[in-house]
């Protein structure tokens, strides 16, 4: 079968899977008024069942599951947290449901994502059924929308991941040079490797969460290693790039990610300190960045390095 026709095939089912989620995530917000459990666990089982056919089709048809690493803290399954992560493109999608599928909470993920998303045909609708945190690019107009969402998770203990990006947008090399024109204005750190995260939406989610069932953040560090040598080795790679390719191990592609869960307990009370901690979080993700791309074992797949570095996944999952 040829690549083209696979592709095609491929987009083919996704259509007609998220059409069929489309209707499964109606008729949850039909029964949201008689039974919110069930409504909740609905829209739960329909995201999981969907992501988990992209998944499966990322980390088997393609073979991207050897080529990721994961090293950090462990997380136990089922447990609900606050998700912050640098953002590197689409394919990010991919490295979150790596985790959160073998933590059981892939159909409980609910991401910020910006409200233009509701134009796309199809998954805009099912983005916005599934309670997604639709947002614009000012944080005080979508206070209100964003308030509502995080009532309906805390109010019924919903077991949850929110997803927050503070660099609110991806990654690109023009993107880091205003990012460190920013930093330069404001006497910060300017970062190699990441963007200055905009913290107001991250002290807004914490300060939020401070009194629910949520207890930790996941601080995650992203990477990765496309083929080739000098700057491309460290490029991106676009879904294309990636749905295109018979074997993504083989190819020698590459994805990194660490993790760290902390306890929203010990974090700081006032605004300004928890700007102050957001930012040095990014700094930490800059510095190890900085020696994944410089230590050869790292990048070329055949070591990690860290806490509990190890290649895969499941010695992470707590049971």
């Amino acid at each position: 079968m040829t690549t083209t026709l696979r592709l095609v095939i491929h987009t083919i089912n996704l259509i007609f899977l998220v059409s069929l989620a489309n209707v499964c995530l109606l008729f949850a917000l039909l029964v949201k008024p008689f039974s919110e459990d069930k409504s909740w666990d609905l829209v739960c089982w329909t995201g999981n069942w969907f992501w988990r056919y992209m998944q499966n089709h990322w980390e088997n048809t393609l073979n991207a599951k050897g080529a990721v690493q994961v090293t950090g803290d462990e997380i136990p399954e089922r447990e609900s947290a606050f998700v912050i992560t640098n953002h590197l493109g689409y394919s990010d999608y991919y490295l979150f449901h790596y985790l959160s599928s073998r933590a059981k909470m892939m159909g409980n993920s609910r991401y910020f994502v910006k409200k233009e998303i509701l134009r796309i045909p199809f998954f805009g609708l099912a983005f916005w059924s599934m309670g997604m945190i639709l947002v614009s690019r000012n944080w005080t107009n979508d206070q209100r929308l964003i308030e509502q969402a995080f009532k309906r998770v805390k109010e019924n203990h919903h077991p949850c991941w929110i997803v927050l990006c503070p660099e609110g947008t991806r990654r690109t090399d023009s993107k880091i040079l205003k990012s460190q024109a920013f930093a330069r204005q404001k006497g910060k750190d300017e970062l190699q490797h990441v963007l200055f995260p905009r913290t107001k939406g991250f002290v807004s989610t914490v300060q939020a969460l401070r009194i629910s069932h949520i207890k930790y953040i996941y601080d995650l560090t992203l990477l990765y290693q496309s083929p080739g040598n000098g700057n491309n080795r460290w490029k991106v790679p676009s879904l294309a790039d990636q749905l295109n390719c018979k074997d993504l191990t083989e190819k020698g592609y590459r994805y990194k990610l660490h993790v760290k869960r902390i306890g929203i307990s010990g974090l700081p009370q006032d605004e300004e300190s928890l700007q102050r901690w957001c930012e040095d979080r990014w700094k930490d993700k800059d510095d190890l960045l900085n020696m994944w791309m410089s230590d050869s074992k790292i990048s070329n797949g055949n070591g990690t390095k860290g806490k509990m570095g190890i290649n895969g996944f499941d010695h992470h999952i707590g049971h």
